[in-house]
């Protein structure tokens, strides 16, 4: 259930954690009023870790499929994973007979294990090793040709940045074929995201969601690079 890894970790056990903590600590205390209101938030947060969990092992998989539909993956076509981390869009990508290119810089702060050992050993295991192109790469400072890809997605990914989010979306634009898709699906920024993209002028730009089966609850943008100005 967990191939591709534990979102946010640490908030997860910590939830899970300290809510079983408070709950049991509070029964254990006593039935009062006053203690029950500790109950009640205890128990907030351990279900809010075991929601926390079960989108790392069960919706993941729905909002992959999700971003690939909306990027038109398809046999044949190019594909950039952003932020591939253990590899959830890009060896799904490669299944679907798509030719895939998957950077990261693999941070372990917000995905539990990450590290290109493990998207080694996830896209092994899904027989499509041969078939992904891996790089590790800051997505601010990508070296790829400007229109290489059909699809460019990316999943949780920018809001981590803590600075210059803007080109980050300029790279992925740049390296965008026309008449291809970016997909950015993120927890926040879709109104930033939007924004540095109307200024390229060349952006046919839809924003879906909120979904309730993420957490937290994620948006997408849908962004197709019409023919015209712009990078």
């Amino acid at each position: 259930m967990f191939r591709y890894g534990i979102d946010a970790p640490f908030w997860v056990f910590f939830n899970l954690i300290f809510g079983g903590i408070v709950i049991v600590s509070n029964l254990v205390a006593g039935t009062s009023p006053g203690k029950w209101y500790f109950v009640f938030w205890g128990g907030l947060l351990f279900l809010i870790g075991l929601f926390m969990l079960y989108y790392s092992g069960v919706s993941k998989l729905k909002h992959r499929d999700r971003i690939l539909q909306a990027a038109g993956v398809k046999p044949g076509s190019h594909l950039l994973d952003v932020g591939t981390g253990r590899g959830l869009l890009a060896i799904e990508a490669a299944k679907m007979g798509a030719s895939t290119v998957a950077v990261d810089v693999w941070s372990k702060r917000d995905l539990g294990g990450n590290g290109r050992e493990a998207f080694n050993r996830n896209a092994a295991a899904e027989l499509v090793a041969s078939k992904i192109r891996v790089f590790e790469a800051d997505v601010r400072k990508m070296s790829f040709q400007k229109q290489t890809f059909d699809s460019v997605v990316s999943n949780f990914v920018i809001h981590n940045l803590s600075k210059n989010r803007d080109v980050a979306v300029k790279e992925m634009w740049r390296v965008l074929k026309p008449g291809g898709v970016l997909v950015i699906s993120d927890i926040r920024g879709m109104k930033e995201y939007k924004g540095y993209l109307e200024n390229f002028g060349n952006a046919q730009i839809e924003t879906k969601g909120p979904y309730f089966d993420t957490f937290p609850f994620a948006r997408m943008l849908v962004a197709t690079k019409r023919n015209g100005s712009g990078s």
